[in-house]
Formats: C-alpha cells, structure tokens, sequence
C-alpha cells in the first residue's frame, strides 16, 4: 500500500515576495493540520497554497498526497499530474502511477511505472507493480522477467516468489510454478493462501498426492474454507476416496447450505458407493436449489429408472423437456419409458414429434412399431419395425429390431 507522506514547503526552491511566503505558511498549517487528522481543514490550507503559488510543484504534491490518503484517487492522479507538468519528478510518477492503479487505470499506471524504471532501474517498489500489472494484462512473460529481477536481488522475497509462480502458471510452467509456491511457503509456513495456490497448481501438473497435502494444510489452519473442501473433496472423488469425499461435501455443505454444486458432487460420492436413497435425496435437493441444471435431471432420472421408479422418471424427461422442448433424444427417452409404463397412447405423441421433424429416425420409426403393437395393432406395428429395419445401417440396430419383430410373431422381411 502506498505510504502518504504530507511534504512541507520549504524555504528553499525559488520562491520571491510576500506571496510565496504566505503559500509556505499555508502549506506548513495544512502539514501540521492533516498530522492533526483534520484532513478537510489541512485541504483548504493546501488549496490556498496552490491559489498563491500555482507554479510550485511541492503544493500539488501536498494535496496529492492528502487526497490519496482519504481516498480521493482521481483529484489525487490530477495533482501529480500538475506536479509532474511543473516539475520532473520519480517520487511524483510512482505516486500517480499508484493513484491510476486505485483507478482501475491500468494502463496509465503502468505507463508510469516503466517510466519510473527507466530513470530508476533499482526501483524495488515500481518493479513490484510493473510486475503485477503485466500479470493482471495477461502479459505472464513479461511480469516473469520482472520478477527474475526482483528475485535476483532477494531471493527470499516470499511474495515475488508467489507472484512469478503465479506467472508460470499461466504460460504453463507448472513445475517452476510448483517450486516457487513451495519456497514462498518455507519462507512463510503460515501463508495459507499460498498452499491454496501450490494446491492448484499440483491439480494442474496431475499431482494429485501434494495437492492433497496442500489442501490438508489449508484445512488444518481454515477448517471452514467452503471452497478448499470442495476441492478436497472432488479430488478424493477421483482418487475413488468416495467416503472422504462424502466428509468433505458434507462439511461444505454445512458451510453453504443452499450450494446445488455441493449436494450434487455428494450425490455422485454417494452413487459410487451404493447409496441409491442418499444420491436421490442429494439430486433431489439439487434441482430444488438449481432447477435449470439438465445434468441433475438426468442423473436422477438414472436413479429413478434403476430402482424401477418409471413415474417419477418420466416426469424428469418432462421437467427438461420444458428446458430444452427440441431434444430429439430426451424425447425419445420418454417414449420409451412410456412403452415401459404400458402407455402406449402418450409413447406415440413422443415419436410422432420426433418423426415430424426426422421422417427416418429408425428409433423412434421403431418405438412407434412397438406402440402400435401395444395398442393390439400388431401388423401396423411390424410395418413400422420393418420401415426402421430398412433405413438403418447398424448391425446391432438391426438384429434389435429383428428381436423386437420376432416378438411380435413376425419374422423380418429384411
């Protein structure tokens, strides 16, 4: 953060007559007054040294800097600019510099800082934001190099570690990203954001075993981060560790109770291991808190079909049906549920729809065949069979549908 130092007028510097010598007094009351913290009164004293000596750089870096101290960052920026016009001046570049930087100005800022650079290379400060906001400008080499620098005159400087790591990271230099996290964090072992990075970044490189051992850190010393268990716990599930991942989602979900994600991810766990009735209370929270997610329909309407519950399952496919009223294959899932159901009257409507728009679909060409049979039109139905049979192509599709003719007393033409 920047340090606000509020720079009196000094006797020296040029200044003639009785009107100078009253701006130095109102610029020696404003100093005095914003040591005070009466920051407005030591504004008014800035103002007025500025109104009687506008040609001096040093009353625009008075109010320059008490603006920034209150957080005025644009008044601020246009002070040093006035400053800077009057007077080169490094300190005043960087404290501008700064201001842009509190603006959301990132390009100015910048501009300013390679200024400052340039006239002072060793520069510690300037090369630390020049770094950062390459990095922010998705410039990853660039800031790379600057932080090389900064690292080259202190090679136990934590933060620049974690800031050239994260550099790597975006020009996929995992493992050198890998090895500062690790460094900054021998340097800092408390930093728990730096394990949460380093964690990150072994998921990247596919190490999975100190990922973990870094998300454990960060658990050990923010046992209610929400957002590290739920990294845990997705990389317990694809270590195949379903009951740690159960932990874990459990534990998230008591933090934020209204996460969908996060009765879902344990709806998955708890499938893996056999839980039926857990995954389908889980699912069903899920879609009660996210009702537009397509993936939580479709598992529950998996749940629902293997425990023979074809019901509530045709209502899911026409919950997402509502989502998505062309899916071709939703409704042809449908129709075939409701063959299943001995509903044959509701299966037609599916693949009449469905034949609407692709006269030669052979699954749906076929679902009418055997709803049509259903409905005790047996000949009709092998008429549609036996049109499915002809347009496809696929052997295994067409044995099915010899099957499903043979079931029906009558043998394939084809």
């Amino acid at each position: 953060m920047l340090v606000v130092a509020v720079v009196a007028a000094s006797a020296a510097g040029g200044v003639r007559g009785l009107r100078a010598e009253d701006a130095r007094d109102y610029a020696v009351a404003g100093a005095e007054l914003a040591r005070a913290g009466k920051d407005q009164a030591a504004l008014e004293a800035f103002t007025k040294a500025i109104k009687l000596a506008p040609d001096q750089a040093v009353h625009y870096r008075n109010r320059a800097a008490l603006y920034s101290r209150m957080g005025a960052w644009d008044q601020a920026a246009q002070d040093y600019t006035t400053a800077l016009n009057l007077q080169n001046d490094p300190g005043v570049q960087f404290n501008r510099g700064y201001s842009y930087l509190q603006l959301g100005r990132l390009d100015d800022a910048l501009k300013d800082f390679d200024a400052v650079l340039k006239e002072q290379p060793e520069n510690e400060r300037a090369l630390r934001f020049h770094a950062y906001l390459l990095a922010v400008r998705k410039e990853p080499q660039r800031a790379v190099d600057d932080y090389d620098k900064l690292l080259a005159r202190n090679p136990n400087d934590a933060a620049a570690l974690k800031g050239r790591a994260d550099a790597c990271v975006a020009i996929g230099q995992l493992d050198r990203a890998i090895a500062d996290y690790t460094e900054a964090i021998r340097l800092n072992p408390k930093d728990v954001d730096a394990q949460a990075v380093l964690a990150a970044a072994c998921l990247k490189a596919g190490d999975k075993t100190r990922a973990l051992a870094a998300l454990d850190a960060v658990l050990q010393a923010k046992p209610d981060d929400a957002d590290a268990l739920l990294r845990r716990a997705r990389l317990q599930y694809e270590r195949e560790q379903f009951n740690a991942a159960i932990a874990d989602y459990t534990r998230a979900i008591g933090l934020k109770p209204v996460d969908a994600e996060l009765y879902a991810g344990r709806g998955y766990a708890r499938l893996k291991q056999g839980d039926k009735p857990g995954a389908l209370a889980d699912f069903g929270k899920a879609i009660e808190l996210d009702p537009n997610r397509p993936a939580y329909y479709l598992t529950r309407i998996y749940l629902y079909e293997s425990s023979g519950e074809t019901a509530e399952a045709i209502d899911d496919l026409g919950r997402m049906l509502v989502l998505n009223p062309h899916d071709s294959h939703l409704r042809l899932r449908r129709g075939d549920l409701y063959l299943k159901a001995n509903k044959p009257d509701e299966a037609l409507k599916d693949y009449e729809s469905i034949l609407t728009d692709d006269p030669d679909n052979v699954s749906a060409l076929a679902g009418k065949g055997q709803a049509l049979a259903q409905k005790g039109d047996r000949r009709a139905g092998a008429e549609q069979l036996q049109k499915a049979l002809g347009f496809t192509k696929d052997s295994k599709q067409q044995e099915e549908i010899r099957e499903k003719l043979r079931a029906l007393g009558v043998g394939p033409l084809l």
